[in-house]
């Protein structure tokens, strides 16, 4: 009898397709409704599938069916109908108070902890409603500072004031969506308060579900706290932290960073890789204790009983380090394809892939945008392909252990091609020694280190010096891959940032990566995907052969960087000068210049800079920076006469002698900069005054270009604007002006804005912030000029175009009108 041969395509891949394109269907559609986006769903499933209109009549159906399923809800995530009660409805207003119920475990920063909160009701002040206490939907992240007895738990019912703080997104182009990032989970607010003003509702006693996951949140953070401690803090406590308890973000950025250029930083997230680890681990558990069964093993129930008994601890381990989502769809496809073993089903492992993904969308179709998703699906994607090559050429006798390392690089090269084009448009970071790092980082890692870490956390209530002596061998051997990590990275050209993928490069990566699998799966197919790959690869040769040619105009981007300063210079000459780099000062940990500031410069292709310009060592000027010096090459950085003992002046001098970068201070005699048409001229003779204040010695230039000229003051105050006004009287005259200490009431002097004469004034401020910039009575100032204003908080980044005569501005938000 002949056998059956599996179909060329899956069925279920056609039905992942069509939920997919109704969910991004969805999510673009501007069209009021989503009886639309039912119509643009239907439209695109004919589109895409006309062949299984044909002899598969049920499949295209059921594409049918679920793309427009997909695409409804897709459209009521990204544009939800709220109800009166929304928490998006109360914005901002400081006389409510709300009651919800934690729905995460908490998150522990330095100084403070974060918990998502499901809201039930607001309660508004009395006389302004009928009702006093409205039915609320929305979640907010409740971030809470101090300490307290008072333990925020997972499920606990709680009470707490007002405001709600909308979630903002720095108005930048590249910027990251962070809004629409949240709105896709639910999150339409943020609300800051001291851990003491949280009231826990004991309404009823917990279920027996509820304490179950407490314990489990118990459990992980005293893990997590032994860990830390037996270990002293170093670097091999925070990797192994991570890999069982899922809590990676108090991990050092220079450490993730390592993992990262390496091409290793999957093996720091509870993911795909060590969940299907546990799953071998422990089905080998179980398996080897049925295996005493005699009975049971002659009729193969060992082996499926084992299965079955191996989602449960992946199911207790699935909570415990946090319902991450990356976990969970791990666990969701681990859980397919062992229900497949299970009950010896054979199917395709593409078609199991398709059903997992089928799973998760429908049980959050917002999944299909998150990073992890793509990324996960993607490779394993790229893994099942390859391995199907590998099946068509015949097997060799190999040792075992040759054999496991060369299984090792060909799943790591596997993952790396799928992953890389994805990786380098999100990321913007592409590492060329991630097979040699993986090859020795999963093994040691994930079959050495996690299983200890995991044994210590079973043993560690009963035997602590046990535990404690597992981890610190598997510290140190942790450590010594991070040696090895380190060493890889040094290697010249081992890795490098990139300037932003745009989707067309992605795709026609994909393209090719596919072009490819099919010639090498398909031989009948090598003509036509020959041609793809010769018509893609000249596409890219063209485009990489065409010499940049220079602008023809001068460009200046003002940047939306919150309360702080940064604005990038592209002269007609094609140099690049970013001056200051934002940045926030006290306890933040957010880092500006490595999310903000680098994510412009790759939208506008930009890895190298001529300049960098520290107008003075403060740190809503200056923190930004130290991610650009250290990341990005830079031939000169100007900065005035001062110095500091601040941590981020430290690293950005010492990422200055280590790769050699040239420190530039004007003076009387050394006071310009310039190209064939563009000029920068410092006012920076006598520029140092010991009875003013440390603001007033900000690098002080004027750019000029033919005509055009814009005036970049830093902070100065008004004693070094009397010291400009009397000292540079002729050569103040701008276009336009940067205000001075972001628009403080102890700048912008009457006299000194009569010299400078600016037709626009651009305020670099953050939204509402706690200075209260820019001030009320400097606005007025600007307004009795007849200047235009224009603000960073309200218009987000402005970009200025010049021809050398006249100028354009286009801010961010183009919907808002300057002043």
């Amino acid at each position: 009898m002949k056998a059956l041969s599996q179909p060329v395509i899956p069925p279920l891949i056609p039905v992942l397709l069509a939920m997919m394109t109704g969910i991004f269907a969805g999510s673009v559609s501007s069209l009021p409704g989503p009886a639309w986006v039912v119509l643009i769903s239907a439209v695109s499933v004919f589109l895409c599938f006309p062949g299984l209109a044909g002899r598969k009549k049920p499949i295209f159906w059921l594409c049918l069916g679920f793309a427009i399923w997909s695409g409804y809800h897709s459209f009521m995530i990204h544009s939800p109908r709220l109800p009166d009660g929304h928490i998006s409805h109360f914005h901002n207003r400081r006389d409510i108070v709300l009651t919800g119920q934690v729905v995460s475990f908490a998150r522990q920063y330095p100084y403070k902890i974060r918990v998502t909160v499901e809201c039930r009701t607001i309660e508004l002040p009395r006389g302004t409603d009928p009702s006093k206490t409205l039915a609320a939907t929305g979640r907010v992240y409740l971030n809470l500072y101090g300490t307290s007895d008072n333990h925020i738990r997972f499920n606990d019912h709680i009470r707490f004031p007002g405001p709600i703080r909308p979630i903002r997104n720095f108005g930048n182009p590249g910027a990251f969506d962070y809004r629409t990032f949240l709105i896709r989970q639910g999150i339409f607010g943020a609300v800051y308060l001291n851990v003491d003003k949280i009231e826990t509702i004991k309404d009823a006693p917990p279920s027996v579900w509820t304490r179950g996951i407490q314990g489990l949140e118990n459990i992980r953070n005293r893990f997590y706290g032994f860990v830390m401690t037996r270990l002293d803090h170093r670097d091999g406590a925070h990797v192994l932290a991570a890999l069982v308890t899922g809590i990676k973000h108090r991990m050092p950025p220079e450490l993730r960073d390592q993992f990262a250029r390496a091409g290793t930083s999957h093996l720091l997230a509870i993911s795909g890789l060590h969940m299907g680890i546990l799953s071998l681990i422990f089905f080998f558990v179980f398996y080897r204790i049925l295996w005493l069964f005699p009975g049971w093993m002659v009729t193969a129930r060992a082996r499926k009983i084992g299965g079955l008994l191996t989602l449960v601890p992946l199911g207790l381990y699935l909570v415990f380090s946090g319902f991450s989502p990356s976990t969970q769809r791990a666990f969701v496809m681990i859980a397919l394809f062992m229900t497949a073993f299970v009950i010896e089903k054979q199917t395709h492992p593409f078609n199991t892939l398709a059903g997992a993904g089928i799973v998760i969308l429908l049980i959050d179709p917002a999944a299909l945008f998150s990073i992890s998703f793509q990324l996960s699906f993607t490779a394993v994607f790229f893994i099942i392909a390859g391995m199907k090559v590998v099946e068509k050429y015949p097997a060799f006798q190999v040792p075992a252990i040759p054999r496991f390392m060369a299984s090792i690089s060909g799943i790591t090269l596997l993952a790396g091609l799928g992953t890389f084009p994805l990786i380098a448009g999100y990321f913007n970071l592409v590492s060329l020694v991630q097979i040699p790092a993986n090859l020795i980082l999963v093994p040691m890692i994930g079959f050495i280190c996690l299983p200890a870490g995991l044994v210590s956390l079973m043993i560690q209530p009963l035997v602590p010096d046990l535990a404690a002596w597992l981890l610190t061998g598997a510290a140190q051997l942790v450590e010594w891959c991070t040696w090895y990590v380190t060493w890889l990275t040094q290697i010249p050209f081992a890795w490098s940032y990139v300037p932003v993928w745009s989707w067309l490069d992605i795709f026609m990566t994909y393209l090719v990566l596919g072009a490819v699998l099919c010639v090498l799966n398909f031989r009948k197919t090598a003509p036509v995907m020959a041609a793809v790959i010769i018509a893609v690869m000249g596409v890219y040769a063209f485009r990489v052969g065409v010499p940049d040619t220079p602008p023809g105009h001068l460009t200046i981007t003002v940047l939306d960087v919150g309360q702080g300063n940064a604005a990038l210079i592209e002269t007609i000459e094609n140099r690049t000068i970013l001056v200051d780099g934002g940045g926030f000062s006290g306890s933040s940990q957010f880092d500006v210049g490595r999310y903000v500031v680098a994510p412009f410069l790759w939208h506008q292709g930009i890895t190298a800079l001529d300049a960098v310009i520290l107008t003075h060592p403060d740190a809503d000027h200056m923190n930004g920076l130290v991610f650009i010096l250290e990341n990005f090459q830079v031939g000169t950085l100007i900065k005035n006469k001062d110095t500091s003992s601040h941590e981020s002046f430290v690293r950005i001098m010492a990422a200055c002698a280590q790769k050699k970068i040239p420190v530039f201070t004007p003076g009387c005699q050394k006071n310009r900069m310039g190209w064939e048409n563009t000029r920068l001229t410092f006012f920076q003779c006598n520029a140092s005054n010991p009875g003013w204040d440390g603001n007033d010695h900000s690098v002080v230039f004027k750019l000029t270009w033919n005509n055009f000229s814009m005036f970049f003051p830093g902070d100065i105050q008004a004693a070094r604007e009397r010291f400009l006004v009397e000292t540079m009287t002729d050569q103040l005259s701008s276009d336009i002006l940067l205000a001075p200490h972001h628009g403080s009431n102890s700048s912008s002097t009457r006299w000194f804005l009569d010299l400078v004469d600016p037709e626009t004034v651009i305020i670099s401020c953050g939204f509402n912030n706690p200075y209260r910039f820019p001030h009320p009575d400097v606005i007025h100032r600007y307004e009795q000029k007849n200047i235009r204003v224009l603000r960073t908080d309200q218009h987000g980044a402005v970009t200025i175009t010049s021809n050398g005569t006249g100028y354009q501005m286009v801010p961010f938000y183009s919907d808002v009108k300057p002043q």
